[in-house]
């Protein structure tokens, strides 16, 4: 039965005019996942999901963009068969579902994925409309790669840490220890002072001794001087 409602003149629009009307004011809204992440591989699934007020069935569409290349992923609509082998349609785009499934992810595969659903009785612009976009990041092998990549670096840094410090423990040691002979040897060795103290010392000592032997040197003298005249008495008595 066809539908139908009066005009403002009383005549009936046939339900192909309603039709049409409604398919005017079709709007779709996409919704994606900023990112997602994946293992090489493995198969994985890029959810997308739209609200439509629209009564036709919707076509989807899935772009991948990646240095800088636009690449259509599913010739004509995607479908729950195989497009080019590896991506398939998960979701039931009749109940707002849109997910596309990727198998056996290649590194080729990475890159930012966009979901488009259009209906394509209506003639309103927003009944075709794209998501912001998903991007793929890849785990697994690539992930361990920059895993060891990233430890090797540690590595490095920690040893060079290690040997600058052993350096300067090493000339933290050397010069404590020069620091205490330093000390050391200036607490043992005589300054100035102590010289010049010494000096005088031994030139009192040898000036005393000097004038002791000065005087036995005299005191002999006199003996000698008077022995001789001793005897001339004594010769004469």
């Amino acid at each position: 039965m066809q539908c139908c409602h009066c005009t403002g003149d009383g005549s009936l629009m046939e339900g192909s005019q309603s039709t049409g009307f409604a398919a005017k004011d079709c709007t779709v809204t996409v919704n994606q996942e900023p990112f997602i992440e994946g293992h090489l591989t493995n198969n994985v699934t890029i959810n997308c999901t739209f609200i439509s007020n629209c009564v036709d069935t919707p076509s989807v569409l899935w772009f991948r963009i990646n240095s800088n290349r636009t690449t259509n992923l599913c010739s004509g609509a995607c479908s729950s068969t195989p497009s080019n082998g590896r991506f398939i349609l998960a979701g039931a785009s009749s109940g707002g579902n849109a997910a596309l499934r990727i198998q056996q992810l290649t590194q080729a595969d990475n890159g930012m994925y966009y979901c488009g659903v259009g209906f394509q009785k209506s003639t309103s612009i927003k009944s075709k409309q794209m998501g912001n976009g998903t991007m793929l990041v890849f785990k697994g092998s690539t992930d361990t790669g920059s895993n060891e990549l990233l430890e090797s670096t540690l590595l490095v840094i920690l040893t060079l840490y290690t040997i600058c410090i052993t350096i300067l423990l090493v000339q933290t040691i050397r010069l404590m220890q020069k620091a205490n002979s330093n000390h050391n040897h200036s607490r043992n060795s005589p300054n100035e002072e102590q010289k010049s103290r010494a000096f005088k010392e031994l030139a009192q000592e040898f000036n005393k001794k000097y004038s002791n032997k000065n005087q036995e040197a005299e005191v002999s003298a006199e003996k000698e001087e008077a022995q001789p005249h001793n005897d001339r008495i004594y010769q004469n008595a």
